[in-house]
């Protein structure tokens, strides 16, 4: 297979290689040519190549500026190998394929650019002659540079020549200002030395590679002994090594995190955990008892697994590692009325989980989880029955704590967890108050705390500036709410702003008001009423409970029912998807978790009852019916805590756990993977906030953003890698087969 070098000098510009079906080349300026040489001196179509018996012959085109071959003008002529032919101020060299094939044959040399401002160019090396390189075209000796490094002002004018002699090749330096170096080793002036292929050359600000008729090795130098190079070639090593290191983890994480969390369950099996029961001491009368304080799940050591926290109604906290049940740290004396739960929260910003606490006297305790330290103690005053809630409230990057107490008094405690910065205020609205406080959160505007007292008012107060927005619900529905549960928060119409979902004791209303405007949307009755001898009820939580992508309300209800009503609905009075009852429940007392947990997207409740089962309710969309998914007979007591949803013992698989009425903690176990010490619902109404909705697309968008990452910055590396070889293939010599 012929080839043809258009050259400049002795640069190739291009390689045409001749297939031999190709009986026509022609060569020319205009576009359309098979070989296309810009310069103002060749003519649109200058000259073509025939092949023809077996031989090729160079015709010009009856051209104003003519055609050489060898220095010599032709009309019509016979190419031989090793010709050159002149057009412009371009030669196009003839070469057979086969050159260097024949053991006899004279070895044909090049300089290829590997390193710096030549990269990628490529010279030839007169195979007898002198070969001569600068800085300029001429040299200031007079001699004509064949290799013109222009622009390179390292480069002297005359810097050197490469020799070749029967197939033999030198290296000279002819007086140049920067020097040569020859594989690492300086050549000095006026020195020679012999060149053999892959040899390496540093002229200026460029390495160049020895390289035959048929070499295209462009790979980095390696004999330059260069520090730099060394080091950039084993730095490029390193971060190839480290990126795809880092997107393999966040695949796998991502991909196998995500799958757990959708492996499918056909059925949802549960048994009594023998090893995870705990019994400790509290007060002597049960006889008469309400919803108890719910206990905390939490990794306050840091060692990557969960722990447990509970709040005894005989005044102590306890605080018990999670894997194997061994007790933390020393249980601290907090005097308390078993009603409120704990929270975690970081409150002082140390890295470690802290826990949050009301006792008795109006006492508030900011305890170190990871020792059981004391970080403050505060008296309040009040009675404190309900749970607080822990929030940043004025945009300071430090978690506040709000208490609210029976008689009305709001206690806003800014950065509790830093004695620089703490401050106290105390605001009041009417009481009783039996529920817990939420918090609104948006972007447009700081928090608000919420909250709904006994006699049928929600207050709205700003965390920042604790101005009051009160909503009466007595007026606005004509139906009296006594509130006696923290209200739930969720977006149950669509619009993307959140509403809130209270339930009321006796009689048992549910209502939604639009924070947009406070208007109540609809307000539903819960039939049958129920017993009234008890103090707090539980709270409704926000789902999708009908695949519809638009959440609902479930509630529990102490008359023994579960039901979930439609969200989004037009009617006033409110809309019921379905309705369970379980009489043989008795009473259902606590707030219900929610998780999916037959992962179909559809998520189950998951509540206790007075006669110890732990029930998994699921929503048949088909039936359009409740229908219990699993449960278990698991104590022989009420269970009178809100049920906590997580892998508690670092087993890959989901725990619920519990207290009854003589705060026994214990633990159910299932069948459902999950990821290794997930925290699902850990504690009361799921979190600090207390916003109490839930959505297992958060979770599972972790994990599907975790393997976007990986994915990511592999194309991306992947894209940079690309571009960049195009980028240098762009700058070496163009190959085309013709």
């Amino acid at each position: 297979m012929p080839r043809l070098l258009v050259k400049k000098k002795e640069e190739i510009l291009a390689e045409y290689f001749v297939k031999k079906s190709k009986t026509k080349i022609f060569i020319g300026s205009r576009k359309g040519n098979d070989i296309v040489i810009y310069d103002k001196n060749i003519s649109e179509r200058h000259c073509t190549i025939i092949y023809e018996n077996n031989q090729y012959i160079l015709k010009d085109q009856n051209t104003m500026m003519g055609t050489q071959i060898n220095s010599h003008s032709i009309t019509e002529a016979t190419l031989n190998f090793g010709d050159e032919i002149y057009i412009g101020s371009h030669k196009i060299l003839f070469l057979d394929d086969a050159l260097n094939k024949g053991e006899d044959v004279i070895p044909q040399y090049y300089l290829i650019g590997i390193y710096g401002k030549f990269y990628g160019k490529k010279y030839f090396l007169k195979s007898d002659g002198d070969t001569f390189i600068g800085r300029e075209n001429i040299s200031p000796r007079g001699i004509e540079n064949d290799v013109v490094l222009l622009g390179d002002m390292t480069v002297s004018k005359g810097h050197a020549k490469i020799s070749a002699t029967q197939g033999k090749y030198t290296i000279t330096d002819i007086g140049s200002t920067g020097g040569i170096a020859v594989n690492g080793v300086k050549l000095g002036q006026l020195n020679s030395t012999r060149l053999s292929l892959k040899d390496e050359i540093s002229i200026g600000r460029t390495i160049f590679r020895v390289v035959d008729y048929f070499s295209q090795d462009y790979s980095l130098p390696a004999k330059q002994k260069i520090f730099v190079l060394s080091l950039f070639k084993f730095i490029s090593i390193v971060v190839t090594l480290l990126v795809l290191a880092f997107s393999a983890y966040f695949i796998y994480s991502g991909y196998s995190s995500y799958s757990l969390l959708t492996h499918s369950n056909s059925k949802v099996n549960m048994s009594l955990n023998v090893d995870w029961n705990k019994e400790i001491p509290m007060k002597a009368d049960i006889s008469k008892y309400d919803i108890t304080a719910t206990p905390l799940i939490a990794d306050f050591d840091n060692d990557g697994k969960n722990d447990v926290a509970m709040l005894s109604n005989a005044g102590f906290l306890y605080v018990w590692n999670g894997a194997k049940g061994d007790i933390m740290w020393k249980p601290v004396e907090i005097s308390n009325n078993g009603i409120a739960s704990l929270v975690a929260a970081d409150v002082n910003i140390d890295g470690y989980t802290d826990i949050v606490a009301v006792a008795d006297f109006s006492l508030i305790y900011v305890i170190d989880g990871q020792t059981g330290n004391i970080i403050r103690r505060e008296v309040l005053g009040g009675i404190v029955e309900t749970t607080p809630v822990v929030c940043d409230l004025n945009d300071d990057k430090k978690p506040d704590i709000v208490v609210v107490s029976d008689d009305g008094a709001v206690h806003f405690l800014y950065a509790p967890g830093f004695d620089n910065s703490y401050s106290k205020f105390t605001e009041f609205i009417d009481g009783p108050i039996y529920a817990s406080p939420v918090v609104l959160s948006r972007k447009d505007f700081s928090p608000f705390v919420v909250i709904a007292n006994y006699d049928s008012k929600l207050y709205f107060i700003d965390g920042k500036s604790r101005t009051k927005k009160t909503v009466n619900l007595l007026d606005a529905t004509g139906k009296a709410h006594l509130i006696a549960g923290a209200p739930a928060i969720g977006d149950v119409t669509g619009d993307g702003i959140e509403e809130i979902i209270v339930q009321s004791n006796v009689p048992q209303y549910v209502s939604a008001i639009d924070t947009s405007d406070f208007s109540v949307k609809w307000t539903y009755f819960v039939e049958p009423v129920p017993p009234s001898d008890l103090k707090f009820n539980s709270s409704p939580v926000v789902a999708d409970f009908n695949g519809d992508g638009k959440n609902d309300v479930a509630i529990v209800s102490a008359n023994g029912s579960v039901q979930i009503l439609k969200g989004n609905t037009s009617y006033p009075s409110g809309e019921l998807l379905w309705k369970m009852s379980i009489p043989e429940a008795r009473r259902i007392i606590s707030s219900p978790s929610v998780y999916d947990f037959d992962k179909d997207g559809i998520p189950e409740l998951v509540f206790g009852t007075e006669d110890g089962k732990i029930i998994v309710a699921k929503s048949s969309v088909k039936r359009k019916e409740l229908e219990i998914l699993s449960y278990i007979k698991a104590s022989n007591l009420a269970i009178t805590s809100s049920p906590l949803i997580a892998d508690i013992n670092g087993d890959s698989l989901i725990e619920i756990l519990y207290t009854n009425v003589q705060d026994s903690i214990q633990v159910v176990n299932t069948n459902v993977r999950t990821i290794k010490n997930l925290k699902i619902w850990p504690m009361f109404l799921a979190n600090p906030q207390h916003t109490s909705s839930f959505s297992e697309n958060s979770i599972k968008m972790k994990y599907i953003e975790e393997l976007c990452i990986g994915i990511s910055v592999l194309l991306l590396f992947l894209f940079i890698k690309i571009r960049k070889s195009l980028k240098k293939a762009q700058k070496r010599v163009k190959v085309v087969y013709l």
